[in-house]
């Protein structure tokens, strides 16, 4: 099915399992998740929550990076990841600082709120808890397209560029021959009026139709329906990827998230 999770935060804020109830429904449904950098729980958690399989079979995963101002620390994650025989990571790109989230600022938060790959730790003061500090404040703002050269010295798998919006920036990402692009705009939660994906999928196939011919396109975002991924087929994406409607499915476990892909 053309159909992943979307990296998503904290999802221990909706249910209790968070991302191992995300795994394994994915496992029974034979869809993949990607995992995010800032998830509830480690990697290691995650995977340990799938069934076993046999050591040729990579397990449904995919990994979210957000590259650390600590670049060893980024390094030391990479290699856990590749271990446990995730290959395609997915480099979040469109989120040099975090994005003014009025009310994730106000929420409170506590020690089991904290995102253990991402470094945060959550303090609440009278603002509140503020999710973007937690999740936003040790990114890299630096990052650019040179450090793919980095990337490649530690990463042998496959590189996914998240945050791709617009037809030049995936001409770009060709010229720098990474394996595949997603277009997302962050859930509309990084910059106010930001285009949904699906037009920048329509300005690529109109502007630069040779992309689909030299990498995957996933479209991240705005997706309801089977007929909302057949739109996007047809205008020559790999696969679509879904998060607000996972998480809310979550809130029933497992069983929610299994019900939600039937």
């Amino acid at each position: 099915m053309p159909l992943l999770v979307s990296p998503t935060a904290l999802a221990r804020l909706v249910h209790p399992e968070g991302e191992k109830a995300i795994a394994r429904a994915v496992q029974t449904k034979g869809i993949i998740q990607c995992v995010s950098t800032n998830a509830s729980f480690p990697i290691e958690e995650i995977a340990s929550a799938l069934s076993p399989s046999s050591s040729s079979t990579p397990p449904p995963l995919f990994f979210q990076l957000y590259v650390s101002k600590r670049r060893p620390d980024t390094e030391r994650l990479l290699r856990t990841v590749w271990d446990l025989g995730v290959r395609t990571l997915v480099l979040t790109v469109d989120s040099p600082v975090a994005g003014k989230r009025e009310a994730d600022e106000r929420v409170r938060l506590d020690d089991e709120q904290a995102a253990p790959m991402g470094q945060g730790t959550p303090v609440s003061d009278k603002k509140g808890g503020g999710l973007g500090r937690i999740t936003g404040s040790f990114i890299d703002e630096r990052l650019f397209w040179g450090d793919l050269g980095w990337l490649r010295k530690h990463w042998k798998g496959k590189v996914v560029l998240k945050g791709i919006m617009g037809a030049d920036d995936a001409k770009m990402a060709v010229e720098h021959k990474v394996d595949g692009i997603v277009l997302s705009n962050h859930g509309g939660r990084n910059l106010d009026t930001s285009p949904p994906a699906i037009l920048i999928l329509l300005d690529i196939r109109q502007n630069a139709p040779h992309v689909f011919q030299s990498l995957e396109v996933y479209v991240d975002g705005g997706i309801r329906r089977g007929t909302d991924i057949l739109k996007c087929l047809c205008l020559g994406a790999t696969a679509v990827s879904i998060g607000r409607s996972f998480l809310y499915s979550l809130a029933y476990g497992q069983e929610g998230v299994e019900y939600l892909i039937d």
